[in-house]
């Protein structure tokens, strides 16, 4: 759930390999829905109010307004327009100088076609209008000779333009709405991008030569000075039309002046466009969809969903299912001291002692963290080998207009009925390294230790094998201060620990955790249905391969009715069921599997971690990747070994790895770092 990997599609297409970033990213049920969204809305009596010039873009089966919004900056000129679309074609270019209207017929058909499935009465059904405010107005728009079209909403300071790099808060999305990037959604810094070397998409460096630092603005790249017919594999299709909100925060060196972005709610907004579903028979109810959702294009709702809304309709009690064991539970004092041996397991009491089982709620999150931008995904984890990006959809929002739509999705649909599915979408924030990008949250949550979790050590002595190397090939080296150096360990022993939100019916689909790591996952608020299997029953789950080369994915769904008809070696897996309330914490050890599905609204801290039983997987990795480096950066520069095979400059890096490694085993003792009380993780200082 934590470790999502894809491209990010900003390299040259010459056959320059692209640089590689970490993404939380929406997916799907496989197959994906092959019905006409338009077929089924006609088929439901529905008009489709709003017929608009470049409306009829049908895409996997919707047909909806070719929509693009520049409103997800969270800059100033932007957050005054929240409410306000840009639809694409010869009306976006015109802009909207007043309100439209418009259907976003993936709502429409989908929602209703569910509803005309469960046997509601027409009566029932009622056309959906969307209000939705004039398009922000640029300050200017140009297009260049080449045909980028760059529309500026805050002017830079009109004198340092680039002419060597350029590094810039960013989010690229495709004509549909769907992100492929964006620095600010995954906690990172602003991206450099170097001008003339060939490095990053033509139509990008085109766009970027003509802002100035500070500029906030959408590049719109045309396909033949984006990737062209190529596309990038699974993120961007070919012959794909770009576009890019940029912000310069730094032009050859030169940085703009800093900007204040609100912890809380200023300047977030709240999403203006009602939306009017079927959610009981002659009782119509009022959704407001955030503008990320309401002018995008959106799937079909997904099997996992039906499933859930089917199997919460039976009156099953949640933590029935066929077959199933029940989780085992402890308390925190009978968990003490566990090795993390024996399967799942759910454990009472470890948060009595958190901040944020006592002052985390919604609101909380809106006031703290309001203005703060996230990815949201249709459905998660991502499988990047298997799904294309552009079927599975990642949306960005600020935190305070995503929880906003939990409360009301979660008002207007409390039951998750089958006929409001398409109407009530249950979208995901899931694998946020907030406690990386946010430090003080580190007070709200105490990372248990009453049970093995070796992985501040593990983090601790692979910073030291490092300095070891640096020490030895570097002439003069110095190490870093020792406060810089308890950062660095600090700030990777917390990348671990991620933050979940989501509304009641958001899915994870079956799956074991990358890394090779185990995990814990605990119900701040609300509560989820967990359904686990252990690694000796992956053979029997259909297995198929995630991200890593390991058979770690699996498109079983648990709470199918069908599901041994579809997968008929499901019959000789056992699964282990259990609902997670609200302040319990449920562990999966390595190679476990595990489903969850929201049962209320939520919010959820999960930690992957290494005890002594899989810190071979962490030193494997690590070791792997210091090598690589190594001999690709080191060796390679030696004017004795400039000549020798890459496999040969590999086989001597890793062999000096081991050397070093084993002589640090030896020489150190466990227990060097522990996470300091309600507070931060501190490293000792290690022997030099």
């Amino acid at each position: 759930q934590g470790a999502d990997r894809l491209p990010l599609p900003l390299g040259a297409t010459s056959g320059r390999p692209l640089r590689e970033a970490s993404m939380p990213a929406a997916v799907a049920s496989a197959p994906p829905a092959s019905s006409s969204s338009a077929s089924a809305a006609a088929g439901a009596g529905l008009r489709l109010p709003g017929e608009l010039p470049g409306a009829a873009c049908d895409r996997a089966g919707a047909q909806v307004p070719a929509a693009y919004c520049e409103g997800s900056c969270s800059r100033s000129a932007w957050h005054e327009h929240r409410s306000s679309p840009k639809v694409d074609g010869d009306v976006g270019r015109r802009g909207l100088s007043e309100e439209v209207e418009v259907v976003a017929a993936a709502v429409v058909a989908a929602g209703h076609s569910s509803a005309s499935a469960a046997g509601a009465d027409d009566a029932d059904l009622e056309a959906v209008r969307a209000e939705l405010e004039a398009a922000p107005t640029p300050l200017r728009e140009v297009e260049l000779p080449s045909g980028v079209r760059v529309r500026v909403f805050e002017e830079g300071d009109g004198k340092t333009f680039p002419t060597e790099f350029v590094e810039a808060h960013l989010v690229g999305r495709l004509p549909g709405g769907c992100v492929f990037e964006s620095t600010e959604g995954k906690g990172q810094p602003p991206m450099r991008m170097d001008l003339g070397r060939n490095s990053i998409i033509q139509g990008m460096e085109l766009g970027l030569r003509a802002l100035s630092l500070g500029s906030v603005a959408e590049l719109h790249i045309p396909a033949r000075l984006g990737y062209m017919h190529v596309g990038v594999p699974k993120v961007v299709p070919p012959n794909t039309e770009l576009f890019f909100q940029v912000e310069l925060v730094v032009v050859d060196g030169v940085r703009a002046p800093e900007r204040t972005v609100g912890a809380g709610a200023a300047g977030s907004g709240r999403a203006g466009d009602e939306f009017v579903v079927a959610s009981g028979r002659g009782r119509p109810c009022s959704l407001l969809f955030p503008w990320w959702l309401a002018r995008v294009q959106r799937p079909a709702p997904t099997s996992y969903y039906l499933n859930f809304c089917r199997h919460l309709a039976r009156a099953l009690p949640a933590h029935e299912l066929a077959r199933a064991r029940a989780i085992p539970r402890r308390t925190r004092a009978e968990a003490e001291g566990w090795d993390v041996s024996g399967g799942a397991l759910i454990i009472s009491g470890v948060q009595d002692d958190w901040r944020a089982r006592r002052e985390w709620d919604f609101e909380w999150f809106q006031q703290h963290l309001g203005a703060r931008r996230q990815l949201v995904k249709w459905q998660g984890p991502v499988y990047t080998k298997q799904e294309n990006l552009w079927d599975c959809p990642v949306w960005e929002s600020s935190v305070h207009d995503y929880v906003d739509y939990i409360r009301e999705v979660d008002s207007a649909d409390p039951d998750c009925a089958e006929r409001n599915a398409g109407s009530c979408p249950r979208l995901y924030l899931n694998g946020w390294p907030a406690f990386k990008q946010f430090p003080w949250l580190r007070e709200y949550v105490v990372n248990p230790t009453f049970f093995d979790d070796a992985s501040g050590d593990l983090i601790a002595e692979n910073e030291e094998l490092r300095e070891c190397f640096l020490a030895g090939l570097t002439r003069g080296y110095q190490p870093p201060p020792e406060e810089e150096r308890r950062k660095l360990i600090d700030d990777e022993y917390w990348e671990l620990t991620k933050l979940f939100m989501s509304p009641k019916g958001a899915i994870t689909r079956l799956h074991y955790d990358n890394g090779g790591a185990h995990a814990w996952l605990s119900q701040v608020r609300g509560r989820k249905l967990f359904v686990c299997y252990p690694p000796s029953d992956g053979e029997h789950l259909h297995p198929f391969e995630g991200d890593e080369a390991f058979l770690n994915g699996s498109w079983i769904d648990p709470l199918d009715p069908d599901v041994e008809k579809k997968w008929p070696d499901y019959t000789k897996a056992t699964p282990y069921i259990g609902v997670v309330e609200e302040g319990e914490t449920i562990v999966a050890p390595q190679g476990w599997w595990h489903y969850a599905v929201a049962l209320d609204a939520s919010v959820t801290i999960m930690r992957n971690f290494y005890s002594q039983g899989n810190r071979t997987e962490f030193v494997r990795r690590k070791d792997e990747a210091l090598a690589n480096a190594v001999a690709m950066h080191v060796l390679k520069a030696n004017a004795r070994l400039k000549n020798q095979p890459d496999s040969v400059l590999k086989e001597i890096a890793t062999k000096t790895v081991e050397k070093i490694r084993e002589g640090f085993r030896g020489r150190t003792g466990p227990h060097r770092f522990r996470p300091a009380p309600g507070g931060p993780a501190v490293a000792a200082a290690a022997p030099r």
